[in-house]
């Protein structure tokens, strides 16, 4: 089964599971944030523990895309620290790993990710070996032009056959929709989404904090929405590059919501929203 439309649940609710799926790390723990049955891809929280480390060279039959949240974790001898990216084609060989302080990294695995060694090949096309977003500076000429001023990216990644692409996205705080009414909007394709900092405040939705994820699926409107806080967002499109349709009408929008995400049945139960937390 295709993975269902998730907007949103905040991973802080979801469980930790022994090891990834697929048997590649047994010796982890993750969160899976939504999977598909039927080609075998996800997206989970994998947590890599104090001192965790791969001496036997290895890859994977998956691509693996990550974005470092927590700690470091080092593959090939390079250093990925907290929010540094990478992109791993199927195959790509890993000579080495290790965690000596532990990691927490956002994964997102395109097919089953299973171990083998010995010889292996991989489309170097698909490679993005290394990114910090750390050393770039934010972009606000490749924001669409119908959404509010102020946003911005960090381009991370753009698939040279489906011009999916990955990238960060930021809003300063204060961000209010004009008027306070805005349209819903939608995309043609799944557009992914986790928090790394601030709020996403969603008018039909709720309050997306730190943490939160969705799984947008194509043709579902949400919105309208704006930030009181600001926010920093990872953000994905899968099926093609990011395409977005806005409705006619302007519903109004509000800083306090009702809390009513859209979830599939496996995730209500896990649906509560985050505690606020002072500042002080």
């Amino acid at each position: 089964m295709a993975r269902p439309h998730i907007c949103f649940v905040q991973a802080q609710m979801l469980p930790w599971q022994p090891g990834v799926y697929g048997g590649a790390r047994a010796d982890v723990q993750s969160k899976i944030l939504s999977r598909d049955d039927a080609d075998g891809s996800a997206t989970l929280v994998v947590r890599y523990p104090r001192g965790w480390s791969r001496s036997t060279p290895e890859h994977l039959l998956a691509h693996e895309e990550f974005l470092v949240l927590d700690g470091a974790i080092e593959i090939n001898g390079r250093r990925y620290d907290t929010h540094s990216y990478g992109f791993l084609p199927a195959g790509f060989p890993r000579e080495r790993a290790e965690s000596t302080g532990g990691a927490v990294l956002l994964t997102m695995f395109y097919s089953e990710p299973r171990a083998a060694t010995g010889p292996t090949s991989f489309d170097e096309k698909l490679l993005v070996e290394y990114v910090n977003p750390l050393e770039m500076e934010w972009d606000p000429g490749l924001v669409d032009p119908q959404l509010s001023r102020g946003v911005a990216i960090k381009p991370l990644r753009t698939d040279p056959y489906t011009q999916e692409v990955s990238f960060l996205y930021c809003s300063p705080p204060h961000r209010v929709p004009p008027g306070m009414a805005k349209p819903q909007w939608t995309h043609p394709m799944v557009e992914e989404l986790y928090v790394l900092d601030g709020e996403y405040v969603w008018g039909d939705l709720g309050r997306m904090k730190r943490g939160g994820y969705a799984w947008w699926r194509e043709d579902v409107y949400h919105g309208p929405s704006g930030t009181d806080t600001g926010y920093n967002l990872f953000v994905r499109t899968v099926g093609g590059p990011l395409v977005n349709h806005f409705a006619k009408e302007k519903k109004p929008f509000t800083w306090n919501p009702a809390h009513r995400p859209a979830l599939p049945d496996e995730l209500k139960p896990y649906g509560q929203p985050l505690p606020a937390t002072p500042n002080y």
